[in-house]
């Protein structure tokens, strides 16, 4: 009977023993799962919003894989979730050469997906040239998409076209004074051509373009759900 009774309470333990190990064995089961399921949704995250920061058509790029300077010094966390929905409310970190562009809670940790990135910034230049019938074009030494043409013609001298590339731009017969925005192709250099009557001396034009300047960055994104 004795030994009966020990047989019982070793079997007892022996159970105990066993059903303990399954219970901490699938509770960490469960955890790697769920860590790994995490892991996942945030990779997927920070992926899809590396590839929409980039893309051709989003509001951050001037084209694809060329992000704007400017956009981006004016990005945050309220205009990174309006714009890319697919952050949703998870932490978000956004860095450029490591340099904090826009963060969306605290993501300290998380998984971080980083691209190689053209920066392009555009600075305003203003060319003041003297044009006259003889020499009647100006050539932007750089490309721009446009260009801004101020006309102050002295008295007795009208401009009645503006051509960009021989492509018609401005005109008007009686005569074109003040500010004009004009639009241009930035796949090619742009020369604008005049059509005056007299002589258009230093301050009658002025043009204001902007050229692009360009480096390379590391994007960093980083989602922490």
């Amino acid at each position: 009977m004795t030994r009966a009774q020990m047989n019982l309470s070793a079997l007892a333990v022996a159970l105990l023993v066993v059903t303990t190990v399954a219970t901490v064995s699938l509770g960490m089961a469960d955890r790697a799962y769920l860590s790994a399921e995490r892991d996942a949704d945030q990779r997927r995250v920070a992926v899809a919003l590396s590839e929409r920061l980039v893309a051709a058509d989003a509001p951050t790029t001037a084209r694809a894989n060329v992000l704007d300077q400017g956009t981006m010094d004016g990005l945050n966390a309220t205009r990174l979730r309006a714009l890319f929905p697919v952050v949703g409310e998870r932490d978000v970190a956004v860095r450029l050469d490591d340099r904090p562009v826009a963060t969306a809670g605290d993501a300290t940790g998380g998984t971080t997906i980083r691209r190689v990135v053209l920066v392009e910034r555009r600075q305003p230049v203003t060319l003041t040239p003297s044009v006259s019938p003889v020499e009647p074009t100006v050539t932007l030494p750089r490309r721009s998409p446009g260009v801004t043409v101020d006309l102050s013609p002295p008295d007795g001298t009208t401009v009645a076209t503006v051509r960009a590339n021989d492509r018609v731009v401005l005109h008007d017969e009686s005569g074109l004074t003040g500010r004009f925005d004009v639009s241009l192709s930035r796949f090619e250099t742009a020369t604008l051509a005049f059509e005056t009557d007299g002589p258009l001396p230093t301050g009658s034009v002025e043009l204001t373009y902007r050229p692009a300047e360009t480096r390379k960055a590391v994007l960093a994104v980083t989602v922490d759900a």
